[in-house]
């Protein structure tokens, strides 16, 4: 079959992007045609529908007033608006979308980022039966604050209907219980569950020609411990824990001085924070380095030189001795996999889905607690949890025969649940009509 995997934008480092790489990968084996239809024109996207996504130059002023201040035209001027342009995006999405027998859209009829893609989407869904069509729901509008702003209870009564949508010839896929739940609660409609996963047959895409390459240019000496927080820069990912696992590493370090790493090097007391994310707040940019600075930790930012293709996002975790992934609130969890299938420890929060989805398939971790609270902005946990979390990372990084079995347990639990044929086995279900 021709499958259209369909999204506001593609070719990325985000979570959606990647997921549908991987939806690519395996339908492929499956014997599928496969392109991924998206709006932006990026390495990765085999068509390009502008109008249905972030390049749509509708897109900020239809947003603007559905979701922040209604200023530019009253509500019917504004729902004249969403449908005229979902008009336009029907028109382009239907030349293109014709040719497909299955289209998966991602988070266009959950997040309702676009209002006219939605709609349009499923009138084009609506007018053809004989295709299968997969809503795959990484994120609903009622997760996300900004969608519930919504201007006018109008606003709200589209996002009911159309994000996501009901038809004979819509299935529904979502990545964790809680969504799952929600979803049958509001909707009474039943959905798949598809975790994150990954290649795990592929070989690692880390090496130590890479790590030194990578130390050299910043200045980091081979002895020196460094923690890699692989996530984009923004508040939800809660970076401040992983500067303060850092600082109270710190406190501890001293006694470490001079004994023999994991990896045989012997450790000189310094710690770094690396970043190989895009950073989507500034502010919130800011706030972390003055924190670093206060506790006089060393931070250094890698990103750049993977927009300048120096590296690729993947080489950096050649640099990294253990993983920091400190998110309150993930949908899955990619950095998560990742670091499994690099073999590296991990440091994280317990946040509610890897409570209710992950924890129970037995994966060793060090923990930093699964509650907080914020005081100026930035999240803060117990101080007692920050160090234990501290002296288990020691533990592990200073015990080679400790280190090697906690990341291949690891492995082999990401291998057996998380693989890309457990993908393939659940949506073979899914186009058998089985689950």
């Amino acid at each position: 079959m021709k499958v259209a995997l369909v999204h506001y934008r593609a070719g990325l480092m985000d979570g959606v992007s990647l997921e549908m790489e991987k939806w690519r990968k395996v339908l492929k084996r499956m014997g599928h045609e496969v392109d991924i239809v998206a709006g932006n024109n990026k390495e990765g996207v085999d068509v390009v529908v502008p109008s249905i996504g972030f390049e749509n130059p509708k897109y900020r002023l239809i947003n603007k007033n559905a979701f922040e201040k209604l200023e530019d035209f009253d509500i019917n001027g504004l729902l004249n608006i969403i449908f005229e342009e979902s008009d336009k995006v029907y028109n382009d999405i239907f030349h293109v979308l014709k040719k497909y027998d299955v289209i998966i859209p991602n988070n266009i009829w959950s997040l309702g980022a676009f209002l006219p893609s939605a709609i349009a989407l499923f009138r084009f869904a609506k007018e053809h039966p004989e295709k299968i069509f997969i809503g795959h729901h990484h994120d609903f509008w009622w997760e996300r604050e900004y969608f519930l702003n919504y201007t006018d209870e109008k606003i709200k009564k589209l996002l009911e209907m159309y994000c996501p949508p009901l038809g004979d010839n819509i299935k529904h896929v979502v990545i964790n219980s809680l969504a799952r739940d929600a979803l049958y609660l509001k909707k009474k409609v039943k959905s798949t569950i598809v975790p994150n996963v990954m290649d795990f047959n592929e070989p690692l895409f880390t090496n130590e020609d890479v790590n030194l390459k990578i130390r050299n240019a910043y200045n980091i000496s081979e002895n020196s411990i460094v923690l890699l927080q692989a996530t984009r820069i923004t508040e939800r990912k809660a970076i401040e824990l992983a500067i303060e696992l850092v600082n109270q590493m710190s406190k501890l370090s001293k006694k470490y001085v001079g004994k023999k790493l994991y990896n045989g090097k012997i450790f000189n007391g310094e710690i770094i924070l690396a970043f190989s994310g895009m950073c989507e707040s500034e502010n919130y940019k800011y706030k972390l380095l003055d924190l670093a600075f206060k506790y006089g930790i060393r931070t250094v930012d890698l990103y750049p030189n993977v927009e300048n293709k120096v590296w690729t996002f993947w080489d950096l975790y050649s640099v990294a001795d253990a993983i920091t992934y400190p998110s309150i609130l993930e949908g899955w969890g990619n950095q998560l996999l990742e670091a499994i299938m690099v073999k590296k420890p991990i440091v994280l929060f317990e946040y509610k889905v890897f409570e209710s989805d992950i924890k129970m398939s037995g994966l060793k971790y060090i923990s930093l607690g699964n509650s907080y609270v914020k005081k100026n902005g930035l999240v803060n946990v117990d101080k007692g949890i920050e160090i234990k979390a501290a002296e288990e990372l020691f533990e592990i990084l200073f015990d080679k025969e400790l280190y090697e079995k906690t990341v291949n347990e690891n492995f082999e639990i990401g291998k057996k649940f998380y693989s890309l044929e457990s993908l393939q086995k659940i949506i073979q279900g899914i186009l058998n009509d089985k689950v």
